[in-house]
C-alpha cells in the first residue's frame, strides 16, 4: 500500500476508533441519558452545547498561539483543524493519542512533530492546572463547599501556581522542543494563555450551569470551579478515556452540597454527553473550514498562474 493510502487508512481508523470509544463510554446508560435529556429540555441543552463549543474553540486559539511561539505558525483554520481533530484522541484510553494525532496532522502544514508535541504538552499543562488552580482557590475560600480542609486546597492552589509559573513552563518547553527550535514563550504569552483559559472555564462553567438551571452569579462560580477541578482530575487519571468517571465523580461531590446529589449527578452525566457531542461537532466544522480555505487558495493560485 502506498504511503498516501496508508495515511488515509490510518486517519479513517483513528476517527472510527474515537467514535467507538466515545460510544462505549456511555454503554448501559442510554436510558438514563434519555430520561435526563427529557427533564432538562432542548433549550438548556442547546445553550450548554453552544457554550461548550465556544470553550473548545478558545482552546484551539490558545494552542495555536503556543505553537506559533515555538516557531511553527499555522493559519487559524488549519490550526483549529489540527488541534480539534487531534484532541479526539483523548477518547482512546491512554495519554499519547492526542499528541500523536496532532503531530501527524501537523505534518501536512510543515509543522515539526517535536514542535507540535511540545505545544500540546504546554497547552495541556496550562489547561489542566489553570482549572486546578481556579477550583482550589474557590474551595479554599469556601465558595465551593467541600469536606476537605482549606489548607489542602491552599496547597493545591500553590502547587498549581508553581507549575504555571513562567520559569517552569519555559524550562519544560525548552527541554521538549530541543536545540533546533527557538522557544519564544515568555511571561506575556503565558498571561495571554491564562486569560484565554479564564474565558474557556467561564464558558464550560456556564454550560454546566445551564444544565443545572442556575439562577445566581454565585452558583455560576461554583459550577465553574467544580468543572475546573473535575477536568483536572480527569486529565490526571490518564488511563480513563477523556477522564471518564473521575470528572463526573468530582463534579457530583462538589456540586452536590449546593444543588443536591440528584441534580448534580444528572448535570455531570449530561455535561459528558454535551462535551462529547461538541468535541466531534467542532472537529467536523473545523475540518470543513480548513478544506474550504485550502480550496480557495488553490483556486487563487491557479488564476494567478493563468494570469
Amino acid at each position: 500500500m502506498s504511503r498516501p493510502r496508508l495515511l488515509l487508512a490510518a486517519r479513517i481508523g483513528f476517527v472510527l476508533v474515537t467514535i467507538g470509544c466515545a460510544w462505549w463510554s456511555f454503554r448501559g446508560r442510554w436510558s438514563e441519558i434519555g430520561d435526563q435529556v427529557l427533564e432538562t429540555g432542548p433549550l438548556d441543552l442547546g445553550v450548554a452545547f453552544a457554550l461548550t463549543a465556544l470553550g473548545l474553540l478558545g482552546t484551539a486559539l490558545i494552542w495555536r498561539h503556543v505553537l506559533a511561539r515555538l516557531g511553527a505558525p499555522v493559519p487559524h483554520r488549519d490550526a483549529a483543524a489540527i488541534f480539534l481533530i487531534g484532541q479526539l484522541g483523548k477518547y482512546i484510553p491512554g495519554s499519547v493519542w492526542t499528541f500523536a494525532a496532532q503531530a501527524q496532522l501537523g505534518r501536512r502544514h510543515q509543522v515539526p512533530p517535536r514542535a507540535s508535541v511540545t505545544a500540546s504538552a504546554v497547552f495541556l499543562l496550562i489547561h489542566t492546572f489553570s482549572g486546578a488552580f481556579l477550583g482550589s482557590v474557590l474551595a479554599a475560600a469556601d465558595v465551593i463547599d467541600t469536606r476537605v480542609s482549606w489548607w489542602w486546597w491552599t496547597a493545591a492552589a500553590l502547587g498549581s501556581a508553581v507549575l504555571l509559573s513562567p520559569p517552569v513552563v519555559r524550562r519544560g518547553a525548552d527541554r521538549m522542543v530541543g536545540r533546533d527550535t527557538t522557544v519564544r514563550f515568555g511571561a506575556a504569552d503565558l498571561a495571554f494563555a491564562l486569560c484565554g483559559m479564564a474565558v474557556v472555564w467561564v464558558a464550560y462553567g456556564a454550560a454546566v450551569g445551564a444544565l443545572l438551571d442556575v439562577r445566581t452569579a454565585e452558583d455560576l462560580v461554583v459550577a465553574t470551579g467544580a468543572f475546573g477541578l473535575g477536568f483536572a482530575a480527569g486529565v490526571l487519571m490518564v488511563l480513563a478515556p477523556a477522564g471518564l468517571g473521575a470528572r463526573e465523580g468530582v463534579l457530583i461531590a462538589l456540586l452536590g452540597p449546593a444543588f443536591g446529589v440528584g441534580p448534580a449527578a444528572a448535570a455531570a452525566l449530561l455535561a459528558r454527553v454535551v462535551h462529547a457531542s461538541a468535541d466531534f461537532a467542532v472537529a467536523v466544522i473545523a475540518r470543513a473550514a480548513a478544506r474550504q480555505a485550502a480550496s480557495v487558495d488553490d483556486s487563487e493560485d491557479a488564476h494567478a498562474a493563468v494570469g
